[in-house]
């Protein structure tokens, strides 16, 4: 084993180990600001193309879907996705991840229903707004669960979001890319004193 595989292997190891410290110290976490502190989130994420950036700024922030498809100049979503966030209640809620990257913005793109993406900065203050649900994976998929702050922490590999993972190992890349479908749902509009990077 060459000695950069040894020493992202050791690494690996090492924050394996940390990570479960950490889920042991779960039952001593009990506000959203702990996690935010235990974890180093800097914040959470929400994409959209450029050009429904001024309705943003028209509506004062971010809207839950069944109340912004009426004022989205470019939806992100398709059909199928719209209907599947109404089925599952979802669509009442602002859609956020933990990473500057998403698999739906990726599809978007390719299919053309976003041109240019912008990844906009949410406060991580947001998750002490009540009613803020968490999903391991993408939020309307079918047999993913909402998950509250606690299961989150318990569930979620919150340590790979970090902001020193930044750039990471092949050997951690497998993690961050799970990391990257993860969801956080808030039940109501996000103001644009939340909101950085329009």
């Amino acid at each position: 084993m060459s000695d950069f595989l040894k020493m992202n292997s050791k690494s690996f190891e090492g924050m394996r180990t940390q990570s479960s410290m950490r889920t042991a110290q779960i039952s001593a976490v009990v506000t959203p600001s702990q996690v935010l502190e235990m974890f180093g989130i800097r914040c959470f994420y929400h994409f959209t193309d450029t050009r429904n950036l001024a309705s943003i700024e028209a509506c004062g922030g971010l809207l839950p879907w069944s109340q912004a498809k009426g004022a989205a100049v470019a939806p992100g979503g398709n059909d199928w996705s719209h209907t599947a966030d109404a089925i599952k209640g979802q669509d009442t809620y602002v859609h956020l991840c933990f990473l500057p990257e998403h698999p739906m913005e990726f599809v978007a793109k390719r299919d053309g229903r976003i041109l240019e993406s912008r990844f906009l900065r949410i406060n991580p203050r947001i998750i002490n707004m009540p009613g803020v649900l968490f999903c391991a994976d993408v939020a309307n998929k079918s047999g993913v669960k909402t998950l509250s702050l606690s299961e989150a922490v318990a569930q979620m590999d919150f340590d790979i979001v970090a902001p020193a993972h930044g750039r990471i190992s092949p050997a951690l890349y497998e993690r961050k890319n799970r990391a990257s479908r993860y969801e956080v749902l808030v039940p109501r509009k996000i103001p644009l004193s939340l909101i950085s990077g329009i």
